[in-house]
């Protein structure tokens, strides 16, 4: 029997794309200050509501204290979904910029209290700057850690993410975050070549647990070259299973080698 989807204020079923990152998402803010080049809140119609540069407080709360209120009571609703499934930060802005991470990490302690995984993915380390920040991080219970799961999109071009931790910024975020015992993933997408894609997973796979790796969307058919795509992706996929960690290819990619 198909569950049936959650549609709250805060947390919500995702479809498409956004589903094989996150079974059940959530989203305080809108808008994010990073300019990538490739955003796809930059696109078609989402863009006027939710590809701005400033991170706004969704509309839907009156407050940051009413969010959280909102969204532990959504959470206290659908718990036991929520501590099978976790909770994704964010589809709609970094969850770890200035304007957006303490909601987060007020977020994150109630599910730490409630025993719910939470996934965040970001491109920002300078969360790593704030001590009060850190802190908080660090009085999380240590039987907990493991289910807060720290992740770093990296693509190895900073050009095309101006305003975004650099990838060797955030490959340092990942290393830190490891160490004092929190999971961490890689979100290598999109691929804007392939070489990139190889070298930043290089250079964080000491300190990864898991990469998801997709294809960049909204580009000409011919800006992959399918005739080497398998190849490419067996590559990749067998260096990071040898070194013993595990990879998702997402429907972008399994398409194309399919295709």
């Amino acid at each position: 029997m198909t569950e049936k989807p959650i549609n709250g204020k805060a947390i919500y079923t995702p479809k498409g794309a956004a589903y094989e990152y996150g079974h059940i998402g959530c989203n305080f803010y809108t808008g994010c200050p990073h300019e990538c080049e490739y955003c796809y809140l930059k696109r078609g119609a989402p863009s006027k509501q939710l590809g701005g540069k400033v991170a706004l407080l969704k509309k839907c709360f009156t407050s940051r204290e009413n969010a959280l209120a909102v969204f532990s009571n959504e959470v206290k609703k659908n718990l036991e979904r929520c501590q099978r499934d976790g909770i994704f930060f964010s589809f709609t802005t970094d969850p770890l910029i200035a304007e957006a991470r303490w909601l987060t990490m007020d977020a994150i302690r109630f599910c730490s209290q409630h025993d719910v995984p939470v996934w965040v993915l970001t491109k920002d380390a300078t969360f790593l700057s704030e001590p009060q920040f850190v802190n908080h991080l660090v009085f999380l219970a240590e039987s907990y850690r493991p289910n807060l799961h720290f992740g770093f999109t990296l693509t190895g071009h900073d050009e095309m993410e101006p305003k975004a931790s650099n990838n060797a910024e955030r490959i340092d975020a990942m290393r830190r975050m490891k160490n004092v015992g929190f999971s961490t993933f890689a979100s290598i997408e999109p691929v804007i070549d392939w070489e990139s894609a190889k070298s930043v997973i290089i250079d964080s796979i000491d300190y990864c647990d898991h990469y998801k790796i997709g294809l960049r969307s909204g580009v000409k058919k011919d800006y992959y070259d399918f005739a080497t795509l398998n190849e490419k992706v067996s590559e990749l996929v067998a260096f990071i299973t040898d070194k013993g960690k595990t990879v998702y290819l997402k429907e972008s990619v399994r398409k194309a080698i399919n295709s």
